[in-house]
């Protein structure tokens, strides 16, 4: 029994180790817009705001050009909202948590061009509310709590594409679709009933295969 449970152990090491070897790491670094779905029938129009994410990386084939890529990283999102006289920007920061499965397609010599699609989970760690008025402007910081600002945690879906070349740098566009929704207990009770996080990006990266 014991031996038995050993040569268990010893294999599932050895496939550890095998699939360790066949790892990519890398980094990706991105800039884009974000915006996000309200519904407060007192907001007039939305609008979105630039951000800037940074994740490292982690890819393992699985089977017939599909791999799994997982990542940890600084992710910024937010929006504009117009009511009124009052101009509100939000700028939100969290840490994130995204898992895809890729399709990579050899593209001639160039490289390698892929498709993706998973999702997130991610946590608030910073952001800050902009106000703007006709005559005024102030900034307040933002604080994650369900009876605060907004709640702490996001998940959603996430799409990927871009091009893998052969010297290892990658291009890379992404969308993030959220699906929790963030308003707080405050917010619902001032008339925001949803709120929820979306945004594009475009970057490049690098992959140490």
């Amino acid at each position: 029994m014991k031996k038995a449970v050993l040569l268990t152990l010893l294999i599932g090491i050895v496939s550890v180790s095998a699939q360790a070897q066949k790892l990519t790491y890398g980094a990706k670094v991105s800039g884009g817009i974000a915006y996000q779905q309200i519904k407060n029938t007192e907001i007039r129009s939305t609008g979105s705001i630039k951000t800037f994410n940074i994740k490292g990386v982690v890819q393992m084939p699985v089977k017939n050009n599909f791999w799994l890529e997982g990542a940890l990283g600084i992710v910024g999102k937010g929006g504009v909202f117009y009511q009124d006289a009052l101009t509100t920007t939000v700028h939100l920061t969290y840490l994130e948590l995204p898992a895809e499965i890729m399709r990579k397609f050899t593209f001639t010599n160039l490289g390698i061009f892929y498709l993706g699609a998973g999702g997130y989970i991610s946590g608030g760690i910073g952001g800050k509310l902009d106000y703007e008025t006709p005559g005024t402007k102030s900034t307040d910081k933002l604080k994650f709590g369900e009876d605060l600002d907004a709640r702490r945690y996001d998940t959603g879906l996430d799409f990927s594409t871009g091009f893998e070349f052969r010297n290892h740098v990658t291009f890379n566009m992404g969308y993030k679709l959220g699906l929790n929704n963030i308003a707080s207990v405050p917010q619902q009770d001032t008339g925001t009933s949803v709120v929820r996080n979306r945004e594009f990006t475009i970057g490049l990266g690098y992959l140490l295969k």
